[in-house]
């Protein structure tokens, strides 16, 4: 596979894995907040899910396109 597939076409693809983090950090910080504020909780989620999703691109696809 050499086609080159990028981060942002990756997240066009999986955008529901997004939607599924926001309503799960949504709704366990309505429960009990972590921060002290849903907001922060809802991003604070997020970006985990970002940075399990970029790793998971990285090892996937990312590696191929620096050789």
């Amino acid at each position: 596979m050499d086609k080159n597939y990028p981060f942002k076409s990756f997240l066009s693809r999986n955008w529901w894995f997004l939607l599924i983090g926001f309503a799960s950090a949504l709704r366990q910080s309505e429960k009990d907040s972590v921060f002290g504020s849903v907001a922060l909780d809802v991003l604070f989620g997020e970006a985990i899910i970002l940075v399990i999703m970029f790793a998971y691109w990285f090892i996937r696809y990312g590696r191929k396109h620096a050789k």
